[in-house]
């Protein structure tokens, strides 16, 4: 389950060229925040040319402009012909967005000879009307990969000053609550911006992992160890679960429903809980 998630701005040449160097498992090339109106179409080509380019261990999106920006359908059509393994979509409020996007995409996946559904969805939550309709947006489309969370905007847009002790832990439990239900991945936290507080970011990580997240937006390359820590299992959290998932199987396996491991009582959640955790470190 892919943690980090990083931002290259589309219009920084020396950035892009960097991007296959970098130690995340998804780069984002930019075409959105850190792109200014007059160079959008500059950016887009910038952004195609790495794409052709570079090879990259990292998976390789695309935040576009939002559904609702005059930018949007270019930025769809034209990057779709370059490989891409996803895009990332802005400012997303409604269920609507994520059908006019699926529509775009299927067409433009047919006529570049793509396998339709091949290019992933990430929508990205950042007002108050994304986090009331998010179970709705979750499920609306078959190519949504994860929810992320735009902590900055949507606390602007609910006028919350600060991300201080509890102000987001409701738009945050709604997100991991939406995705659940629709039976994608865990979703993906917002940014932290103080890059050069990493104590700041690890604390804020292990809070978002305790709440279900699957890894968090970066940044800047100084944050990606940080956040790669925390929400990497540790070797103790790997074993306990192996040491699980086996006597929970065997005693399972004599008709025993529950038992119990070093003190531990372990009943069928507490042992699926394991199990997942193993799967997605690919080490059951």
């Amino acid at each position: 389950m892919d943690k980090t998630w990083i931002f290259i701005p589309g219009a920084k040449e020396k950035f892009l060229k960097k991007a296959d160097e970098l130690e995340a498992d998804v780069v984002i090339f930019d075409l959105e925040d850190s792109v200014v109106p007059e160079d959008k179409k500059e950016a887009r080509g910038m952004v195609k040319a790495v794409l052709d380019q570079q090879a990259s261990k990292s998976r390789k999106f695309v935040r576009v402009n939002g559904t609702r920006s005059p930018f949007f359908i270019d930025d769809i059509a034209e990057l779709t012909s370059h490989v891409i393994d996803g895009v990332v979509i802005p400012m997303v409020e409604t269920r609507d967005e994520m059908m006019i996007a699926d529509f775009l995409l299927k067409y433009y996946e047919k006529t570049n000879g793509l396998e339709a559904g091949a290019i992933r969805v990430v929508p990205l939550i950042e007002t108050g009307k994304g986090i009331v309709n998010a179970a709705e947006i979750a499920e609306s489309i078959e190519r949504i990969e994860a929810l992320a969370f735009g902590a900055e905007d949507y606390m602007l847009d609910v006028s919350i000053p600060k991300d201080e002790g509890d102000a987001l832990l409701y738009a945050r439990s709604v997100l991991v609550t939406a995705s659940s239900a629709a039976g994608i991945a865990p979703p993906i936290d917002s940014v932290y911006t103080d890059f050069n507080d990493l104590e700041g970011l690890k604390d804020s990580s292990i809070r978002s992992r305790g709440t279900g997240f699957q890894g968090r937006l970066v940044i800047h390359p100084k944050q990606l160890e940080t956040i790669n820590e925390v929400f990497r299992p540790t070797a103790r959290e790997i074993e306990e679960a192996r040491k699980i998932v086996e006597a929970y199987e065997a005693s399972f396996n004599e008709g025993e429903g529950a038992l119990q491991v070093n003190g531990k009582m372990i009943d069928a959640p507490v042992a699926e809980r394991a199990k997942k955790l193993l799967e997605n470190e690919s080490v059951y």
